[in-house]
């Protein structure tokens, strides 16, 4: 029998480095990351997402990161910045999260519990990404 959604995160997560929302809110205050919700659109529309956070989705995110491709995004050219990874829980950003670090990026962080955790440590949330 194959893995399951969980069992794959749950073995991405030792790779992975994770951050509260409150850090996570004071490295995006202070301009030091790329804040990058992995939702699709209608996730983020209907639940909203932390503001100036851009939506790529997951099924798009590391097309956009491959530096051979066309649909590559310019502003993910650069592997040693720092960027912030959400969904709504924490999942989909995880397994992103694993991906982009296969990729060679070196500063790749997943905020815990994603969006749902940043609400309800009082932060707000735009339906805009």
């Amino acid at each position: 029998m194959g893995k399951t959604f969980r069992q794959r995160v749950h073995e991405a997560r030792v790779h992975v480095k994770m951050l509260s929302p409150i850090e996570a809110k004071r490295i995006a205050d202070g301009g030091g990351a790329m804040v990058i919700d992995v939702r699709e659109a209608w996730e983020v529309a209907e639940h909203g997402t932390i503001p100036g956070a851009r939506n790529i989705t997951r099924g798009e995110l590391d097309i956009k990161a491959d530096l051979e491709l066309p649909r590559r995004d310019p502003e993910l050219q650069d592997r040693s910045q720092r960027i912030l990874l959400t969904c709504g829980a924490g999942g989909k950003a995880t397994l992103c999260a694993a991906v982009l670090q296969e990729m060679g990026f070196t500063d790749v962080w997943v905020i815990d519990g994603g969006c749902r955790a940043w609400h309800e440590a009082g932060y707000p949330l735009t339906a805009k990404a």
